[in-house]
């Protein structure tokens, strides 16, 4: 049977007695011969000093005393080349300083890596470069580590899947004691599906005292049988209950109709043939499912948040084409992206001489765009409308392509300029460390404002610029009207109040007062030494005293102050300690789901067709293990 995870085997010591001596693979042997072995050290007479008897010791794996001798003894056998390495007399390389100090490391490596310890390296190679666990049957890689590791066995496999268990349940208890500690905590959720198998995967996020934004995966757990609304709700709730964060949750952000939803709802019992991972409109079954008040009763479920980023993304790909499709240019449009397609599919299955001649006219590569992506699609549309229109055409006759006509040009340029401003806001909104959901009604309003700015000077687009505002309007109206949202964005310095007419400002000022003070004020100069308290601070009547202070007039004047400040950076919260609290309460959900899809895209490397064995809880555990590995330790020692 297989020792325990953590401590190191017993038959160690002797698998180490039993190593070959370094001495035997000195590149000087021949200068000493063996005399005899005592326990981890070996002694040889130096053949040099003869017929003086002259015996040495050294450790069985170091020859570091024999080196010496031959330094100090005989310099002329061991004397390096002008440029600090070669051969020496004797015809043996000689290591440089360089060379010395990487053989010492690896020396170092193998005097004190103990079989514990090489255990550990072996499962963080697993687990971190997504490895298949068969490898540790292969032959060639168990010869590998014997050899490295001078006489070292690599673990079984049952081996592993011990220290997998034991390492994924320590990583578990270690997340939790973070969450206990965490008051906001953001999840999101989606169902991916590959090789016939469906995947609930979630993560969690969180902000620190210092505002930086840390993540973690709680699962990815198979889910059979049909994807109804009561089946993801009860898993979203086991999840959330396994680690108890059932009453911390601010919003479980969910995916969107979006380019890579392929279906709502499926049974398992039909017959896929699925070549490609597929993600499943999670958001749809929610939203769709029909279960009586009863059922909802029974569970206690987050707040619900789509993708912002996602449902942008979607009146991209969606309103915005159909409002074209509509509208008189479809003709033109339909024309020249035509004309931009073969230039991407000719560029991208194009020889390299050809290749290197595209980017010789331009001093820039093309590459085919995700046509699902819109703002992929976007960017290309622009680096093409980047070029003289001696560039373009000189760029179609290389390609064979039908040049574009001068009306295409104006149009495509006209569409890369006015719908620029779509494609930042949607890299804004799918950002993760450092975007808070505050910043999706302040980008929400300027993409708006700068659509309504183009369509004064536009040919093309005006009934799509209308068109797309009022989709904004539309797709958008949950978090533009939500309470939660509208103090997210207060609390965030860039915007305080800036962002709202004059008219709205009192009634957000007076609710951000309103959460200021329900938070508990805890003076940094507190003192915990009850003997100290003197009367005037025990007692909280009339003016200056501590319960007026630090009351509702301490939080109605943070928040003034707050309010009238410029500093638009984060850190000026530091000021504002209450302030602070509550952007960290606000703040905390994503505007991205961006996050779980991460997780899935991590599995493509660990379930393959030629992996599809993989047992689904050493799947879950492998996959959690690599995510989690920033903030709880990887493996056991």
């Amino acid at each position: 049977m297989d020792y325990v995870i953590g401590l190191q085997n017993s038959t160690e010591p002797r698998v180490e007695m039993e190593r070959q001596p370094a001495f035997d693979h000195w590149m000087f042997k021949h200068h000493f011969t063996f005399n005899e072995a005592r326990g981890r050290n070996i002694t040889v007479q130096c053949n040099l000093c003869l017929p003086k008897v002259n015996i040495l010791s050294t450790a069985r794996d170091s020859t570091s005393n024999l080196k010496k001798h031959l330094e100090r003894k005989h310099a002329e056998h061991y004397r390096k080349s002008p440029s600090g390495d070669g051969p020496s007399e004797s015809g043996h390389e000689v290591k440089g300083p360089s060379d010395k100090k990487h053989a010492k490391m690896d020396h170092t490596v193998y005097n004190y890596t103990t079989q514990s310890k090489l255990n550990a390296l072996v499962f963080n190679f697993i687990v971190e470069d997504v490895q298949p666990i068969s490898i540790l049957e292969q032959p060639g890689f168990r010869k590998l580590i014997e050899v490295l590791s001078r006489g070292k066995k690599v673990m079984s496999r049952k081996t592993f899947d011990c220290r997998l268990e034991a390492g994924f349940d320590k990583m578990k208890e270690e997340l939790k004691k973070k969450l206990d500690s965490v008051q906001s905590l953001c999840t999101t959720a989606d169902i991916w599906t590959v090789n016939n198998r469906s995947y609930f995967g979630m993560t969690c996020h969180w902000l620190e005292d210092n505002l930086e934004r840390r993540s973690a995966a709680l699962s990815c757990t198979r889910i059979y049988g049909r994807h109804a609304c009561e089946t993801v709700i009860a898993k979203i709730q086991e999840i959330h209950s396994s680690y108890s964060i059932e009453s911390k949750i601010r919003a479980t952000v969910t995916d969107n109709a979006s380019h890579f939803v392929k279906a709502k709802e499926f049974s398992s019992e039909e017959d896929f043939e699925v070549d490609e991972s597929q993600f499943e409109d999670l958001g749809s079954i929610l939203s769709e499912g029909e279960m009586g008040a009863d059922f909802f009763l029974s569970y206690f479920l987050p707040p619900h948040q789509r993708c912002a980023a996602q449902t942008l993304n979607l009146i991209a790909s969606k309103d915005l084409a159909d409002a074209i499709s509509t509208g008189p240019t479809h003709k033109l449009h339909d024309s020249s992206m035509a004309k931009c397609v073969a230039i991407w599919h000719k560029a991208r299955d194009c020889s390299t001489v050809v290749a290197d001649a595209m980017e010789s006219i331009a001093n820039v590569q093309f590459t085919a765009p995700c046509m699902n992506q819109w703002s992929s699609k976007f960017f290309a549309v622009n680096k093409l409308m980047s070029l003289t229109d001696s560039q373009l055409t000189e760029l179609t006759d290389l390609l064979d392509v039908p040049n574009f006509m001068p009306e295409e040009i104006a149009y495509l340029k006209e569409y890369a300029d006015v719908f620029k401003a779509v494609a930042v806001a949607f890299d804004l909104l799918q950002g993760e460390e450092n975007c808070f959901i505050g910043i999706v009604i302040p980008t929400l309003l300027t993409l708006k404002r700068k659509l309504q700015e183009k369509m004064a000077n536009t040919h093309f687009f005006s009934e799509v610029i209308d068109h797309t505002v009022k989709a904004i309007d539309s797709r958008f109206k949950q978090i533009i009207d939500s309470p939660d949202a509208r103090l997210a964005t207060t609390t965030m310095p860039q915007f305080r109040l800036w962002w709202l007419p004059e008219s709205e400002r009192e009634v957000l000022r007076a609710q951000l007062v309103t959460e200021v003070s329900q938070l508990v004020f805890v003076p940094e100069t507190a003192n915990n030494n009850v003997g100290s308290v003197n009367e005037d601070e025990f007692f909280s009547y009339g003016p200056g005293s501590s319960g007026n202070r630090d009351g509702n007039r301490g939080a109605a004047e943070e928040v003034r102050m707050y309010l009238e400040g410029t500093n638009k950076d984060l850190k000026c919260l530091d000021d504002f300690p209450r302030i602070k609290k509550v952007f960290i309460k606000f703040n905390t959900p994503l505007t991205s789901s961006t996050p779980v899809e991460r997780l899935f895209s991590h599995d493509g490397n660990i379930i393959t067709p030629k992996r599809n064995q993989l047992a689904d809880e050493h799947f879950e555990r492998v996959l959690l293990l690599r995510y989690n590995s920033k903030i709880c330790s990887l493996a056991l020692e």
